[in-house]
């Protein structure tokens, strides 16, 4: 079963029986012209000086009602791609949404963006020129045989053999567009996401001296890129030539039909009318043929991907003050990602240092907490509620993360601080609370609340998109505070104010930090080793230097000190 949005749902069923009916007129109309062309045709062997004016308004009114027609469907079947491709964009993104941060951060990002890019534009291509297309060419074709029939059964006899071999030629031609389609998409996708990657860095590479590598990879995807987009080119417009060969072959056959069998000439033109109606048709099934393909190959990855397990989810509806202020927040026998049967709870209000090597579990704990990763097996909850059974609107109430991860969108500064806030601050206590984190310089150098960030926050330094972070956290009304790692890039005095931030603050606090600084001035502290809770206790207890704790945190600042002395060494 498809995971798709039904191309026929809501309002694009009837605008796609209008593309039949718009089809269908288009039809009548040529109709209605090439029987008029053959009286005028008529009429020049009539000795009467009378004009036909008749057929000749109906030539020209027929010519004018296609011509309305024709853009009248092309607009309605655009509108039906760009509403289906809306659809599916929206479904992709929600579904990204529900996956695992784990899941989407090992996805390459210009990968994820082409779903988005080149693989809607072809969904959108085949819906909206492909479907009213094809849709048009399954009427107006026929009816195209069906009026030169009606003319002349004769003609449409000699008409059929050549349209007919030129329907089977052009399947036969459009069968290597399939794989022609997916190796172009292929190609595509591994050169977007090569740039997506390189381009934030460029300054950087070029620093690292590796500008003939990049630049002979980025050479070497271009080559195959258009080495596929030419192969591709070639059937697709041979495609499309073959319509016009038809329709040369079709014109000799009625001409040569009308000569020998002494038909009049006025059924002649008249046929030769009914030829040109079905060239148009043939020409639009060329390019279905090719949309087709680039469709299935873009399906096929758009399906993969809402094809990745979402988080599992088992929503109850939670009243909006049920979450309000600290709750504790448990865990029991969870197991996920490095974590092994984990169990450990925070009682309202209380703040723990979560401590450990790198690649501990301290990011997964925190993300699970979130609730932006499955636990598995067991159980994480806050408070009396359970966190699968939280939705996002509760999670956004009750949770402020702070972490590298953490967005910020290209805007307003005022935006970046208040993101995701409940009930949004006014602008003195933003600034205030700003102030505090030390953004005063960012607020002097763009201009601000009403400045604007950089996409990702790119004209900010390390340490201010932190404290960026840190001041949205205490700008929330959250009850439980997770933090990972927040003094990275921050100064002395940035550490202080994360410690007052945490300290001042009523919320259930998480953090996972290696400063012993922020550990120590924390309720508690759990140190974790290989995914699994080692030692549980307050930081007096803890710390000490026979402990795993303690040993830990000696064996971490001793390699930093050693760290500090070989670089002095060096510059000395």
């Amino acid at each position: 079963m498809s995971r798709l949005p039904p191309i026929l749902l809501g309002g694009r069923r009837l605008r796609i029986l209008l593309v039949a009916a718009l089809a269908l007129g288009q039809a009548t109309a040529a109709g209605i012209a090439a029987f008029a062309t053959r009286d005028v045709f008529a009429a020049f062997r009539d000795a009467s000086n009378v004009l036909p004016l008749q057929p000749l308004l109906l030539i020209a009114g027929a010519g004018c009602a296609i011509a309305v027609l024709r853009v009248t469907e092309r607009v309605v079947a655009e509108r039906i791609g760009q509403d289906y491709a809306l659809a599916l964009r929206i479904k992709l993104f929600e579904h990204l949404t529900r996956m695992s941060s784990k899941e989407v951060a090992q996805r390459r990002i210009g990968a994820l963006s082409m779903r988005f890019v080149g693989d809607l534009a072809a969904v959108r291509n085949w819906v909206s020129r492909g479907i009213g297309r094809l849709i048009s060419a399954g009427i107006v074709l026929p009816a195209g045989g069906a009026i030169l029939y009606l003319l002349n059964p004769t003609l449409a006899y000699a008409a059929a053999a050549p349209v007919g071999i030129g329907l089977l030629l052009m399947a036969l031609a459009g069968l290597p567009l399939g794989r022609m389609h997916r190796r172009l998409r292929a190609r595509r996708a591994r050169l977007a996401a090569d740039m997506s990657e390189r381009i934030p860095h460029a300054p950087e590479l070029r620093l690292l001296g590796r500008m003939d590598i990049e630049r002979g990879r980025l050479q070497r995807r271009s080559e195959k890129l258009i080495e596929s987009s030419v192969a591709r080119t070639r059937i697709a417009e041979l495609l499309r030539a073959i319509p016009d060969a038809v329709a040369g072959f079709t014109a000799a056959g009625i001409l040569l039909v009308a000569l020998t069998s002494g038909m009049p000439p006025a059924e002649a033109a008249a046929g030769l009318a009914a030829v040109g109606l079905m060239l148009m048709p043939m020409r639009d099934l060329a390019g279905v043929w090719d949309r087709r393909r680039a469709w299935v190959a873009a399906r096929d990855k758009c399906e993969a991907l809402l094809a990745r397990p979402r988080l599992h989810r088992k929503l109850r509806p939670v009243p909006r003050d049920e979450l309000k202020g600290p709750h504790p927040v448990s865990f029991s026998k969870v197991s996920a990602g490095v974590l092994e049967d984990f169990t450990a709870k925070a009682a309202a209000g209380e703040k723990i240092a979560i401590l450990g090597g790198n690649g501990s579990g301290k990011s997964t704990l925190l993300h699970l907490a979130a609730g932006l990763e499955d636990c598995g097996e067991g159980k994480v909850r806050l408070g009396n509620w359970s966190l699968p059974q939280l939705s996002a609107k509760a999670r956004r109430r009750a949770i402020s993360l702070v972490s590298s991860r953490a967005p910020i969108l290209a805007g307003s500064l005022r935006r970046a601080l208040t993101m995701g806030l409940g009930n949004r601050p006014d602008d003195t206590e933003i600034l205030e609370t700003a102030e505090t984190f030390g953004l005063n310089g960012v607020l002097a150098r763009i201009g601000g609340l009403d400045g604007t960030l950089a996409e990702g926050g790119r004209n900010l330094s390390i340490g201010e998109a932190r404290r960026v972070v840190l001041t949205r956290a205490a700008l929330s009304e959250a009850g439980l505070l997770l933090l990972d790692e927040p003094e990275t890039g921050l100064d002395g005095s940035g550490e202080a104010q994360v410690v007052d931030l945490l300290r001042n603050s009523e919320a259930t606090v998480l953090v996972a930090t290696h400063s012993p600084a922020i550990a120590a001035q924390m309720d508690r502290i759990w140190y974790l080793e290989n995914g699994r809770l080692v030692e549980s206790g307050k930081p007096g207890d803890v710390m000490a230097e026979d402990r795993p704790t303690g040993r830990f945190l000696q064996s971490f600042h001793y390699g930093l000190l050693g760290l500090s002395r070989a670089v002095l060494s060096g510059a000395a």
